[in-house]
């Protein structure tokens, strides 16, 4: 389209070239023929013009010879001719010497200037070759007041075809020019728009939040069409969560409420005291575990729906894990589990020291859990400068976790049963701590881990080592 649009161009404004140079023509002969009607008026008036003086005066300006290069042409003699009527319309002179005498009244340029008008025409001198045709503009010769004749100026059309000829040129080499470079523009806009609007369908077609949508800084129309599908896209994954959580949350509900009621059932017989204190103390541990459950999902709520709720900050790593140990101590007694800890002193990082606390908490919980009596949980860090990066092992004696269970051990409401009493958690410890290490832009890794395979450990039985992965500081 712009190649054809373009050509119609360029042949439009070829066609105007030749016309638009002939009238630049016509109006220098005007100017001209009237200078000459002026300078010869004395002349005609006394009956000069078929001497042989006035003919070599005419000869002489005719043929003088030029040096001049005009828009690259070479340019080395007079194109014009010229011829005298009198009041009649008789040629009374001919600079080419071949139509005195002559009646060239009926000719437009001679009729039209005798009756006071603007004289002009374009005859070929061969009917045969169009390029063959002569431009002849006239003016009136008046001598105090008196018209005496016309006087006519030629000029060749051929001879201003040169310059014609290379206005038609430039314009062709300047169409194809504008042409070449539309058509690298176009295909530049072309493909701008078919990647912008491939940005807007990825965004579109994407089944995971993405962290920005695409912004462009000169299409406002796409930037509404991303935004719409952004606000189409949060209104049904508000709707698809909120079903999710509240059948989730059901499903998860039942158990201990199930547990409470029959304890509840139970109770309202006459039973032993002891077996009264037993169905008591059940209906404490599912009332808890459903406290439990409710704070931890709201946790996980906030931190899946709210992207940005983190204040970094550089804190002391070594100080934070000692808190956290603080907190388990008379838990991890109870259990008499040894406590071993290589961490550098003024090991920093930068991190929110809430949601990072909670995370380490969730861990030592599930640790401690699956830690048999006596056994060892151990906490080393390692700072890597070069990389800009800070990482936490933490290992626990316990069983090896099945196969299946490592590639479940982050889904919601995924858990194991503890080895003392079997009994299931929430499962939403893990969730919670994988979430808060992605918003930290960081890693967790679990892995079991064989016998005395830990170097900075020596001796020690197999267990489970979760390995953390933090940037040091943000740049």
């Amino acid at each position: 389209m712009v190649v054809l649009s373009l050509s119609f161009i360029a042949y439009t404004l070829t066609q105007q070239v030749k016309p638009n140079v002939r009238q630049v023509v016509e109006d220098t002969l005007a100017e001209n023929a009237n200078i000459i009607a002026q300078l010869i008026a004395e002349d005609v008036h006394q009956q000069q013009v078929n001497t042989p003086e006035f003919d070599q005066k005419i000869q002489a300006a005719l043929s003088r010879q030029l040096d001049a290069t005009i828009w690259q042409h070479k340019k080395d003699q007079i194109n014009q001719q010229l011829y005298i009527t009198n009041q009649q319309g008789i040629v009374i002179y001919d600079s080419e010497g071949q139509a005195v005498g002559q009646d060239y009244s009926k000719w437009n340029d001679v009729y039209l200037t005798l009756r006071g008008k603007y004289g002009a025409r374009s005859t070929a001198t061969n009917p045969n070759d169009r390029s063959s045709s002569v431009m002849h503009i006239a003016a009136p010769i008046i001598y105090k007041q008196q018209l005496l004749g016309v006087v006519s100026i030629g000029k060749p059309n051929q001879s201003v075809q040169p310059y014609i000829e290379r206005a038609e040129q430039q314009l062709i080499h300047q169409a194809l020019w504008i042409a070449a470079l539309s058509l690298l523009l176009a295909s530049m806009v072309a493909y701008w728009l078919k990647h912008s609007i491939d940005r807007v369908r990825r965004y579109a077609q994407a089944l995971a939040p993405v962290n920005q949508a695409p912004f462009f800084y000169s299409a406002k129309e796409l930037n509404q069409v991303t935004q719409a599908l952004s606000d189409m896209r949060e209104k049904l994954e508000d709707r698809a969560y909120v079903e999710n959580y509240v059948n989730t949350l059901t499903h998860e509900l039942k158990s201990p409420l199930t547990a409470i009621q029959a304890s509840a059932e139970l109770l309202q017989d006459d039973l032993p005291l002891e077996d009264q204190q037993q169905f008591a103390t059940h209906i404490v541990q599912q009332s808890q575990r459903l406290q439990s459950l409710i704070e931890r999902m709201l946790l996980l709520t906030r931190l899946e729906k709210n992207q940005h709720v983190l204040e970094f900050q550089m804190l002391d790593l070594s100080t934070l894990i000692q808190q956290c140990f603080q907190q388990q101590q008379s838990a991890l007694q109870r259990k008499r589990i040894q406590l071993r800890l290589d961490i550098p002193e003024h090991c920093s990082i930068y991190a929110d020291p809430f949601w990072l606390k909670q995370a380490l908490n969730n861990l030592l919980d599930n640790a401690r859990d699956f830690c048999p009596e006596q056994g060892l949980i151990a906490v080393q860090v390692k700072e890597h400068s070069v990389i800009n990066s800070t990482e936490i092992f933490l290992f626990n004696e316990a069983e090896a976790i099945p196969e299946y269970a490592l590639k479940r051990v982050f889904e919601t409401y995924f858990s194991l049963p503890r080895p003392h009493n079997q009994q299931r958690s929430t499962g939403i410890g893990l969730s919670i701590v994988q979430q808060i290490i992605q918003q930290h832009q960081g890693k967790i890794s679990i892995q079991n881990i064989s016998k005395n395979a830990l170097d900075f450990l020596g001796n020690h039985s197999s267990g489970v080592l979760v390995t953390l992965t933090l940037h040091t500081n943000f740049t």
